[in-house]
């Protein structure tokens, strides 16, 4: 009895191991990754007069992380032209979203104005009480 692998019953040729990435480049990817991760949330202590410096690091940070775990993990770096140009597409939609987003939060938020400064000058107090309800009364029907 021979058995049949996943592979040979949806019709497609069997996988190769030439392809096949060693543990030392898993390792290596991995750390990248960490280390990229690790920048990522240094940039919460980062000053402030850097944030939009900061937005852009983010975003490559972003890309570069996205593209390393496809290509080796999801082991697209083998896989047709297709599914890259799929998945290609789906990070520059996700990306522009992202930066039109962005854009609007920290690039935009001044809009070249300091005309208008519209922030409450003080504690906005709860409004005054009003008049306690009138009592409902409640008559009664003798049929």
């Amino acid at each position: 009895m021979s058995s049949i692998t996943h592979e040979q019953a949806a019709g497609a040729a069997p996988h190769s191991d030439e392809h096949a990435h060693s543990d030392r480049q898993y390792w290596i990817v991995g750390g990248v990754l960490a280390a990229l991760t690790a920048v990522e949330v240094s940039t919460y202590w980062w000053p402030h007069s850097l944030h939009r410096i900061t937005a852009v690091a983010l975003i490559v940070m972003m890309v570069v992380k996205f593209s390393m775990v496809a290509l080796y993990f999801m082991h697209l770096k083998h896989d047709s032209k297709l599914l890259r140009r799929m998945f290609v597409a789906g990070i520059a939609l996700a990306l522009a979203l992202f930066i039109a987003t962005l854009s609007a939060m920290v690039f935009w938020e001044d809009s070249g104005t300091n005309e208008v400064d519209d922030t409450p000058r003080h504690r906005p107090m709860p409004p005054k009480p009003t008049d306690p309800p009138v009592p409902i009364k409640i008559i009664e029907h003798h049929g």
